[in-house]
């Protein structure tokens, strides 16, 4: 099976995807995979990216993708006529699909994306099959259930005008409105075969199949809840649930195998804010990690930004935030490239590696990797951004070799890593403070209240242990002082104890440097949810990294592409 990265549809607005195409580069008809949105469409990147392989493996085409707007894609969650373009980008997906030679086409949309694969499948005709997998019938209930699921995460909210916040996204007025509205046309074509996916403990969305006039065959949705609705790090694909689909849609194909070829985009011309910008796929390092590189018009000769994976989320960054970055600092005159570390995202394990293991030490090679495939003649010329596992993973990098500076974002310190399952913790770990008995106790056995009396105590302990390991933070801001390196700390509260329980601890003879900056903002959450923190976040970095790396007689220009 081969997996061909492309930008297709209209080439002032550009959408991206891939192709996964059987080995023998023959087909049995197409399958578009028409994914969720918001934070559902993050939650089943691994498991659609499973989905496409087997199709391939099964002898279809195969077709994933971001709408306009979403991913890699072109456009931003609040410009306008959101949900008719995303029913566009299903057309164009399907027209990709055909321009490979593909004699049918079927769909599989989840949640939203299955009400959207409903719509698409009645208004554009032709559509041989449609998998329902645990579909919403409203649009309207979506919207209400996330933006509640928000409330209960966080209640640090500060308005987004007459848009309805979700979590880690915002919907305009318009698209709530649209969304709510949107249903399957009754006079709309009918596709040839339905499969409707519903969760054991919820009643089948017939409304959807009613309306396709389409008498469906039904199966369960199975393990939903542990690909939906846990934390990231503990999604599972339910892969019975994918056997049984592929088997589904490959058994009752109509079309014959035939020769199937793509003529693959590797670069478009992006609009961004009243410019445009020239993003490509590219690959990383002898382990091919798989990147986009957003290329500024006018180049100027700034250090390379390297965005790094926040846990097991693909490319495009916690909530998309890398995206918008990349966007917004090219237009100021950087390059930046967005990448998967290996076994994560759109990337490949390296040999005898688990894919989706965060953390892993494989990521010291990954970043060494990206830092001499883009700055080949001079890989400390980077700048390492990273949320959360990224941003600890920029801390160990600069430790190692040193980087022109480091944003890091709620950068998580103390946790087990990986290969203490097996064995001892890798020596390049300089700053990881391994999960101890002491913190164990106090997060597992400790009622709130008494975690609170306590916590300055832990904390104290904590930090005295590790100065006498040589891994407090003090120490390694005073090596990258030494270095040269600028440093940029944005976290939360909780996030900020490893860091000292005070400024001198903290920054040891770092204190009163500019290159070293520790800022912490009240309530900050972990995933950044908030679209006021990550708005407050996306300010700060780009102040500093304008502020430190263009010349001031060009600076004005620069700010106010970043504004």
């Amino acid at each position: 099976m081969t997996a061909v990265p492309t930008w297709f549809g209209p080439a002032d607005r550009p959408l991206f995807g891939w192709v996964h195409v059987p080995a023998d580069n023959r087909a049995a008809g197409a399958v578009v995979l028409c994914p969720p949105v918001a934070r559902e469409l993050a939650a089943t990147q691994v498991c659609y990216r499973f989905v496409a392989e087997e199709l391939a493996a099964a002898g279809m085409l195969a077709i994933r993708f971001d709408y306009d707007g979403t991913g890699d894609s072109t456009g931003v969650d609040l410009d306008p006529q959101r949900v008719e373009s995303w029913l566009a980008s299903i057309r164009q997906a399907i027209d990709l699909a055909r321009s490979c030679g593909a004699q049918s086409v079927s769909l599989i949309g989840m949640r939203v994306g299955a009400l959207l694969a409903a719509v698409a499948a009645a208004r554009l005709g032709s559509i041989d099959a449609v998998v329902l997998w645990d579909p919403c019938e409203s649009g309207r209930a979506f919207v209400r259930q996330e933006a509640a699921l928000l409330r209960l995460l966080s209640n640090d909210h500060q308005g987004t005008g007459d848009g309805t916040e979700l979590p880690g996204f915002v919907f305009s007025a318009e698209t709530v409105s649209h969304l709510g509205s949107l249903t399957v046309p009754a006079d709309g074509a009918r596709p040839s075969r339905v499969l409707l996916l519903t969760r054991p403990d919820r009643r089948p969305a017939t409304k959807l199949t009613d309306a396709l006039g389409t008498e469906p065959d039904l199966a369960e949705a199975r393990g939903q809840e542990l690909l939906l609705e846990v934390e990231p790090g503990s999604r599972e694909t339910p892969h019975d649930v994918v056997a049984q689909v592929v088997s589904w849609l490959h058994r009752g194909n109509p079309a014959s195998p035939g020769v199937v070829s793509i003529s693959a985009q590797d670069a478009a011309s992006v609009p961004f804010e009243g410019t445009r910008l020239t993003e490509r796929t590219i690959r990383l390092g002898p382990a091919g990690l798989f990147a986009i590189v957003t290329e500024p018009n006018t180049p100027t000769g700034t250090p390379t930004v390297l965005m790094l994976n926040a846990g097991n989320d693909w490319h495009v960054g916690p909530n998309r935030l890398w995206v918008d970055l990349s966007r917004r600092w090219a237009a100021a005159g950087f390059r930046c490239v967005r990448f998967d570390e290996s076994g994560l995202g759109d990337s490949p394990p390296r040999p005898e590696k688990p894919a989706n293991l965060v953390r892993s030490p494989d990521a010291f090679d990954d970043v060494k990797d990206a830092r001499f495939a883009v700055e080949p003649d001079d890989p400390t010329n980077v700048v390492l951004v990273g949320l959360c596992s990224g941003g600890y993973q920029a801390l160990e990098d600069a430790l190692v070799r040193p980087t022109r500076a480091i944003y890091a974002i709620n950068p998580v310190l103390h946790f087990a890593p990986p290969e203490l399952a097996t064995g001892a913790m890798d020596p390049r770990r300089r700053i990881c403070w391994p999960v101890s008995g002491l913190a164990s106790t106090y997060r597992s056995w400790l009622a709130e209240p008494v975690r609170r009396r306590l916590r300055k105590v832990l904390w104290r302990s904590i930090h005295l242990l590790n100065r006498d390991r040589g891994r407090d933070a003090s120490t390694w801001f005073d090596q990258l002082r030494i270095d040269g390196v600028e440093v940029l700390v944005v976290c939360g509260e909780d996030e900020a104890r490893p860091f000292g329980t005070t400024p001198a601890e903290t920054l040891g003879a770092a204190a009163g440097h500019d290159s070293i900056r520790l800022d912490v903002i009240e309530g900050l959450d972990g995933a950044l949810m908030p679209a006021w923190q990550r708005a407050e976040v996306s300010r700060r970095l780009t102040d500093h990294l304008v502020g430190h790396f263009v010349p001031a007689e060009e600076r004005p220009i620069a700010r106010v592409a970043s504004a």
